[in-house]
């Protein structure tokens, strides 16, 4: 169970992933199998759920993506989806959405055919029902920015711009030691232990063009998040921004992260809050907990997140908390 302070409310938040509910299941029990990867988004009459599906490595790998609708935060119905090969990609990661206007924006990742890096796109539609992946556009690619993936995009609004925390793949030495083709062989450079999963910024002024800030954090030497620290969502309060992030220590628990706590002011300096150990892990199986996301709606906050199973699997959960005193 992990606590924080909400928006000047009296009391920590007491949040215990074990109470959450499931809202989907994995296709099929067993290491491989998930659902999750979730990233929300509020509107007029309740809310938007991302999330994905993903099978074993040599199974299809993460094969769809699909948003959801809810009115109450406790059912939730598809309404679109997206099939890996409808992007004649190898594998899909989490995608997210906002909105510019009267438009939403859709940014999805996956693996480049091209290159076998991964990248982020945009889709523009006037309804999240509407979105059509062969108007996609260019985002981010990798090497663009130099590094060597750019997946799992985090949009935050503020100061009327859009700022985007972006998963990287930061080269270690090791990986000049190889060439591109044979570092990206296996089409997720994330489990080759060449390179370490950092989070990078980006602002933009319309959704749609971005400028790169740079790296704002990185794993820490020896630590539970030595191999890994990607941004998973952004909660705004009184004093500035909660930062949930997945952490790993090692290139063995890619795909098994948990999660952990930062703090910024500004959303471009983070300070770890959980250095010692993470801030919140599940009670069965590899302890993965991941992929946190967040909602404030009426007198509740909402958290979505992915977590393992006793069997290996991963199941997507949400877990609602009341505000104010017990």
């Amino acid at each position: 169970m992990g606590s924080v302070v909400l928006n000047g409310d009296q009391r920590p938040l007491s949040w215990n992933p074990e109470k959450g509910n499931v809202i989907r299941e994995p296709l099929q029990p067993g290491a491989g199998h998930w659902v999750g990867a979730p990233s929300t988004y509020q509107c007029s009459d309740g809310y938007f759920l991302t999330y994905r599906y993903r099978r074993p490595r040599g199974e299809g790998r993460g094969f769809e993506g699909r948003i959801a609708h809810s009115h109450d935060g406790v059912v939730f119905d598809d309404i679109w989806m997206v099939h890996q090969r409808d992007l004649e990609t190898n594998s899909l990661e989490r995608f997210a959405l906002t909105r510019r206007g009267l438009e939403y924006i859709l940014y999805i990742s996956y693996v480049d055919p091209q290159d076998n890096r991964w990248r982020i796109d945009g889709i523009i539609a006037d309804r999240p029902d509407k979105f059509d992946t062969r108007d996609r556009f260019e985002v981010f690619t990798a090497s663009r920015i130099g590094l060597e993936a750019v997946k799992d995009p985090v949009v935050v609004r503020s100061q009327g711009l859009w700022w985007m925390y972006v998963s990287c793949a930061s080269p270690t030495a090791a990986a000049s030691e190889v060439s591109a083709e044979t570092l990206h062989a296996s089409q997720d450079v994330y489990t080759t232990g060449k390179i370490y999963s950092v989070t990078g910024l980006a602002v933009s002024h319309d959704a749609v063009h971005y400028d790169w800030l740079g790296i704002v954090l990185s794993p820490l030497a020896n630590r539970w998040d030595g191999y890994a620290a990607r941004v998973s969502t952004v909660v705004r309060t009184s004093e500035g921004f909660l930062i949930f992030y997945d952490g790993s220590a090692n290139v063995g628990e890619n795909y098994e992260e948990r999660t952990g706590l930062a703090v910024t002011a500004d959303l471009a300096h983070l300070t770890r809050v959980s250095v010692s150990q993470p801030w919140l892990v599940s009670p069965n199986g590899t302890g993965a907990l991941r992929y946190v996301d967040f909602l404030e709606w009426e007198d509740k906050y909402h958290f979505f997140y992915e977590y393992a199973r006793a069997d290996g699997s991963h199941e997507l959960r949400m877990h609602c908390v009341t505000k104010g005193p017990e």
